[in-house]
């Protein structure tokens, strides 16, 4: 089991109660605020990754190779966060910041490696790879779009017209859509 600080206040009253279950060998530290059950947990996993920050929606090349879209393991878990939200300072995380409005839309659950994460679904990774292909390399982008055209009847094209709405330049993203997926 895999505890955040304050978990494990809850469960052990204090301080000194998380330290005596730690020195007692039943709770182990695995990174800065994270303690697991188990003692050779990695600070590297994703189930640690989710506890730490709070099970973060996943996106562009982490949501795409959790889908099996891409098969490159990324360098960095790319996260989408509220616009108002902190960013966060570690070199291994890439935040995409997007509007309350915008955040949710398209949020659902998978299981990875007997992981259960939250990203965004593949028609609105569909709108985000779009969005944002100009900061993509051209042959990463370019794979995207190949797995798309190849799996067009996977999609559901009404669900992405009504997601479409709600994003900013909605018409140049319709429009790349028209010219290089349909």
């Amino acid at each position: 089991m895999i505890y955040n600080y304050k978990d494990c206040i809850n469960k052990y009253k204090s301080h000194s109660g998380i330290l005596k279950e730690i020195n007692s060998k039943r709770l182990f530290k695995i990174g800065k605020g994270i303690y697991s059950t188990k003692e050779n947990l990695n600070s590297k996993d994703l189930a640690v990754f989710i506890k730490k920050y709070n099970n973060p929606i996943f996106t562009m090349e982490s949501a795409l190779f959790y889908w099996g879209i891409v098969d490159e393991i990324p360098e960095k878990e790319y996260i989408a966060s509220d616009k108002d939200a902190y960013k966060i300072k570690d070199k291994n995380i890439k935040q995409y910041f997007d509007n309350k409005g915008l955040i949710n839309l398209g949020v659902t659950t998978t299981t990875y490696n007997g992981v259960k994460i939250r990203l965004y679904n593949k028609e609105r990774m569909l709108l985000e790879v779009i969005r944002y292909r100009n900061k993509l390399p051209y042959d990463f982008y370019k794979e995207v779009v190949y797995y798309y055209r190849d799996n067009i009847n996977e999609i559901d094209i009404s669900l992405m017209e009504e997601y479409l709405e709600s994003f900013p330049k909605k018409e140049f993203i319709s429009n790349i859509l028209d010219m290089e997926i349909f």
